[in-house]
């Protein structure tokens, strides 16, 4: 029994614990004065208590940002790389890093232009609605009319500068161009693009320097080269007629040499038969003596057995 209790305890201790941690977890950083009735509440309280509340922030819907007055401090403006160059007079050569207008640095500006309005178009809002931008940070240093100035901080220093509707109009219509800003310009885009225009002027100028060549000079090499054609085949033509005549030549004496030779040939076949033939003839008149004067050797001895 005593070891169920301990058990029971133990387990409402946990849960105790745990609900307290919940508790001091979603407590705010200013101790919970911020809920306090009047007091206000800036854009970065509202992204704490999105980041508490994380179910409730997806549920709600984007508010929309407030109206613009139409007024601005800068002349100029490009957004490059998280970063804002401004020019504060039409005079300036070039624009220069903007660090902070009024107290609001240029993150905590692209952090406002991020709370409100379409999700797509916080650029455009940071150019041309920096009075909402004050309005939705909780910033209190704009100032109320046309004409007065507000502090602005750049690299090169601190200035005062007046709100004009003048300046409004012109980044209304350049700022998604850069405005004529130097860093718009990208060192690396500029060199490859006149990389590719010089490219192509020299394959240009090389066609028209080709085509101009072949038109004025390529038909005198044509009519060359037709000529020194005609010439080769003509004395090809020639040393195959003189090889072939010298060639007949030599077959007509080597016949004609052949038939002498036959001839000479026949001649002596016929002398070598006229000399076997007189041989033949010797030898059968020998022959014939040879048996005449045996036969006349025989006569008398037969004469002289039948006198016996």
């Amino acid at each position: 029994m005593g070891v169920g209790l301990a058990r029971w305890r133990c387990a409402l201790l946990a849960l105790a614990g745990a609900l307290l941690l919940e508790l001091s977890a979603a407590q705010s950083t200013d101790g919970g004065r911020g809920d306090l009735p009047g007091m206000k509440r800036d854009i970065f309280d509202q992204m704490n208590k999105a980041k508490n509340n994380p179910g409730a922030a997806r549920e709600a819907k984007r508010p929309e940002c407030p109206k613009s007055d139409g007024l601005s401090p800068f002349t100029s403006l490009l957004i490059y790389q998280k970063q804002m160059f401004v020019k504060l007079n039409a005079s300036d050569e070039k624009c220069v890093r903007l660090i902070s207008i009024g107290g609001a640095n240029v993150s905590a500006l692209m952090a406002a232009a991020r709370t409100c309005g379409a999700a797509g178009e916080w650029k455009r809002r940071v150019a041309e609605e920096l009075s909402a931008l004050y309005f939705v940070g909780g910033w209190d240093a704009w100032p109320k009319a046309e004409g007065e100035p507000i502090e602005v901080e750049t690299e090169e220093g601190n200035f005062s500068v007046p709100i004009t509707p003048e300046n409004y109009e012109n980044l209304k219509d350049c700022w998604a161009r850069g405005c004529t800003c130097d860093q718009a310009a990208s060192p690396y885009g500029k060199a490859v693009g006149l990389s590719l225009l010089l490219i192509c002027l020299v394959g240009i100028g090389y066609d028209s320097a080709l085509v101009g060549w072949k038109k004025f000079f390529g038909k005198k090499d044509k009519d060359k080269k037709e000529k020194k054609d005609k010439k080769e085949k003509k004395e090809k033509k020639e040393k195959k007629d003189k090889k072939g005549d010298s060639s007949d030549g030599e077959d007509k004496s080597s016949r004609k040499g052949q038939s002498e030779d036959e001839d000479k040939d026949d001649e002596k076949t016929k002398d070598d038969d006229e000399k076997k033939d007189d041989e033949k003839a010797k030898d059968d008149e020998k022959t014939k003596d040879d048996e005449a004067k045996a036969e006349a050797k025989e006569e008398p001895s037969v004469e002289t057995k039948k006198d016996s």
